[in-house]
C-alpha cells in the first residue's frame, strides 16, 4: 500500500475518540431506553471522506439534535484522488474490534476501492482495489453493506447486481454472490441491504424499473425485500427464505436501512419516504413521506430503538442565484412513526466556514454511543 495512503488528514478527530465508547459485538450496543443520547455519527460523502459528527440528542427540544463537533476522516491524502477514487456511500463500524469498513460509490479505473481503518487511531489498516464484474453495465459501485463477525458484505448498487463476501483481517474477496436468481426480476435498480443483528439474515431491497438498471424507473412502482439467509451467501448463494413487494410512486426508491437490535423491525429509507417493516412478517408498520425535494438516504435506530436517525438530502441555496443540497440529519420517532422538530446540517455548516460553495452529498450513516 502507497505510504501516502496510510496517513489520513483527521479533523477534530480527538473529539471524536471521546466520544466513542464501543460495544462488545459488531453491532451497536441496546443501550437503556433512555429518550436523550451523546454520540458520534459517522456519515459517508461524496467528497472522499467520512463526516465525523458529535451529537447530543433530547427529543424535548424544538431543535432535537445538537451538533457539539464536526470533523471528518479523509479517505485519502491527495484532495484530487480523493475526490476521483473514494467517494463512499457506505460505512459499516465493527463495533466488537473498534474498525470501520467503507466501501467507493464510483470506480476506480477497472476497479473500486474498499477499506478498513481503526476507529481508535484513525489509521487506515487496509485500502484495496477490487475487479469489477464483466456483468456489471450500469454505475454505481457500493452503497449498502452488512457483515458477520469475519466477514464484510458490501452490495452492488449498479446493474447487474451482486454481493462482495471479503474476509475481514485479509480484506481478500472470497466470493462474489451474484443476484441473477430466479426469484428477483431483471428489471431492478439499485440493489441495497444489510445484516440483522443476530447474523443470521441478510435483508436485500431493490426497487423495479420498466428498464432493467434505469431511474427514473418509469411507470414502474414496486419495490421487492428478500430476506436471505446469510451462512448461504457467505459461501457464496442466495437462498431466500421469505420476500415481500411494496408499492409507492414511480420517483420512490429503496437506499440503505438498518434492523432494529432486537431485530424485530427492519428500517429502509425511501428517497421521498421512509418505511418501517415488522421483520419476520415483512408487513408495512408505517410509511412515512417526507417533504418536497427532501431525500432520505439512510434510517438508523438510536440505542433502545424509540427513536431513529434518518440522513436527509434536503434543497438549499448554496449562493445567491446557485441552488444545491445541503447534507441534515433528522430525528425519527420509532412510536408516532413521525419526524421529530427540526434538523440539521452536517455538511453545509462544515463547508461554509471553508467557503465551499458546491452541493453536499451525504449518505450512508454509522453510529457510536456514550452509555
Amino acid at each position: 500500500m502507497n505510504e501516502n495512503r496510510k496517513s489520513r488528514s483527521l479533523v477534530s478527530f480527538e473529539n471524536v475518540v471521546a466520544a466513542a465508547v464501543l460495544a462488545g459485538s459488531m453491532w451497536p450496543m441496546a443501550g437503556g431506553a433512555a429518550d436523550t443520547h451523546s454520540g458520534t455519527l459517522y456519515i459517508a460523502g461524496m467528497g472522499g471522506h467520512v463526516a465525523t459528527v458529535e451529537v447530543k440528542i433530547d427529543p424535548s427540544r424544538p431543535d432535537p439534535i445538537t451538533v457539539v463537533n464536526l470533523g471528518r476522516i479523509t479517505l485519502n491524502d491527495d484532495p484530487a484522488l480523493s475526490k476521483k477514487a473514494y467517494p463512499v456511500h457506505d460505512v459499516r463500524i465493527d463495533h466488537a474490534t473498534n474498525v470501520m469498513y467503507w466501501s467507493a460509490f464510483v470506480p476506480d479505473g477497472d476497479g473500486v476501492r474498499a477499506g478498513k481503518l481503526s476507529l481508535a487511531s484513525g489509521k487506515m489498516l487496509a485500502d484495496v482495489k477490487l475487479s469489477k464484474d464483466p456483468k456489471l453495465t450500469q454505475a454505481p459501485m457500493y452503497c449498502g453493506s452488512g457483515q458477520t463477525k469475519s466477514k464484510f458484505l458490501p452490495v452492488i448498487m449498479g446493474h447487474q447486481g451482486y454481493i462482495d463476501v471479503i474476509d475481514k483481517d485479509s480484506m481478500k474477496l472470497e466470493h462474489r454472490v451474484s443476484l441473477d436468481h430466479p426469484k428477483i426480476p431483471k428489471n431492478y435498480v439499485w440493489a441495497h441491504g444489510v445484516n440483522s443483528p443476530d447474523g443470521q439474515e441478510f435483508a436485500l431491497w431493490m426497487s423495479l424499473s420498466d428498464t432493467p438498471g434505469k431511474f427514473p424507473r418509469g411507470n414502474e412502482k414496486r419495490q421487492m425485500v428478500f430476506i436471505l439467509d446469510m451462512p448461504a451467501l457467505v459461501a457464496g448463494t442466495v437462498k431466500i427464505v421469505r420476500e415481500t413487494t411494496l408499492e409507492s410512486n414511480p420517483m420512490s426508491a429503496f437506499f440503505r436501512g438498518y434492523y432494529t437490535s432486537d431485530g424485530k423491525q427492519l428500517l429502509i429509507s425511501g428517497r421521498d419516504r421512509n418505511w418501517v417493516l415488522d421483520a419476520k412478517t415483512l408487513k408495512v408498520v408505517a410509511e412515512t413521506t417526507n417533504l418536497p425535494g427532501v431525500e432520505t438516504h439512510d434510517f438508523q435506530p438510536l440505542p433502545g430503538n424509540r427513536y431513529a436517525v434518518l440522513t436527509q438530502r434536503t434543497p438549499m441555496d448554496l449562493a445567491p442565484g446557485k441552488k444545491g443540497v445541503d447534507g441534515q440529519i433528522e430525528l425519527y420517532d420509532m412510536v408516532k412513526k413521525q419526524r421529530v422538530g427540526k434538523t440539521v446540517s452536517v455538511c453545509d455548516s462544515c463547508h461554509k466556514p471553508a467557503n465551499i460553495t458546491t452541493t453536499a452529498v451525504l449518505c450512508g450513516i454509522d453510529s457510536v454511543w456514550k452509555l
